[in-house]
């Protein structure tokens, strides 16, 4: 059996030494809640680091999970947030412009016969936002869908042929930190054209 020896009054540290380590610990610890945890829990970046390394976006993506957003003042021409307004063009083609609050995402889908097909064009304000345009089977169980494009754009256009009875339309989701308007049109063969409650 090994006898462990003491150690000796040199070998330990002095209160001066133990000090300066805390002191520095604390620092270290100031530092790295103030460039990182901040921003990447709670969106605050008092120091801009955060936002270099993309930490602020994700804090403020968390924070907008948890709280309710103000709706921007409301236009004439445009919607409150939250809400919508359809509208059938003198073309016969309908209309809508919504608005996404924060980090929202709403779905505006056309219900179809496979072979129907329309024509689109939809755009933002400006802001890109995340899509899917996308398709779910009449009497789809649970999450059951078809994806036939996704990414991230502030616009589009074409036309649609629906490859199976069901519901098809697209997903915006909004990653703007203030409110983004979509306004889509559609013209062509559907049933029913409006945003999904």
């Amino acid at each position: 059996m090994t006898k462990l020896e003491t150690p000796s009054m040199a070998d330990v540290p002095s209160i001066r030494r133990l000090n300066r380590a805390t002191l520095l610990a604390a620092v270290a610890a100031g530092v790295i809640l103030v460039t990182t945890v901040l921003p990447a829990e709670y969106g605050v970046d008092p120091t801009g680091i955060g936002n270099a390394l993309g930490l602020t976006k994700m804090g403020l993506t968390k924070q907008a999970a948890h709280a309710d957003f103000e709706p921007a003042p409301a236009t004439a021409a445009a919607p409150v947030a939250g809400n919508h307004v359809t509208t059938t063009l003198p073309d016969g083609s309908t209309q809508i412009k919504l608005v996404l609050r924060p980090f929202e995402g709403k779905e505006v889908k056309a219900t179809m016969k496979a072979g129907q097909e329309f024509t689109y064009q939809w755009a933002t304000d400006g802001e890109k936002v995340d899509f899917e345009l996308h398709g779910d089977p009449e009497g789809a169980v649970g999450d059951e869908y078809t994806s036939y494009e996704k990414g991230q754009s502030a616009g589009a256009n074409g036309t649609f042929r629906a490859p199976f009875d069901g519901r098809h339309g697209w997903y915006w989701k909004s990653n703007a930190t203030s409110n983004v308007t979509i306004t889509v049109t559609a013209k062509g063969n559907f049933e029913k054209f409006a945003v999904l409650e």
